[in-house]
């Protein structure tokens, strides 16, 4: 579970939509995992939490029908879940 934790906020420091920068990112992102974790086998509930992440938690603007926004999202959902369904392999 360790490794996969932590291919999770690797994913989550790379995306880092607040901008913080690697180095702070690397823990920026910790507590979100849990939730990801918990929504991680349905696709559509993990886009949908990372949307709520990205609004009311972390307190940006995400336009699901902006094509730029919604594909990045996209992105790190389909990395996420291949992560965890590699770990399952």
């Amino acid at each position: 579970m360790n490794e996969i934790f932590e291919k999770i906020n690797n994913i989550l420091a790379e995306w880092d939509p607040i901008g913080v920068g690697v180095k702070i990112a690397s823990d920026e992102y910790r507590g979100y995992i849990p939730k990801i974790l918990h929504f991680i086998q349905n696709r559509q509930e993990l886009i949908n939490y990372l949307e709520t992440m990205l609004v009311d938690d972390i307190g940006l603007s995400y336009d699901p029908h902006n094509r730029e926004h919604f594909e990045d999202l996209q992105k790190v959902c389909d990395n996420l879940m291949q992560v965890y369904h590699d770990s399952k392999e």
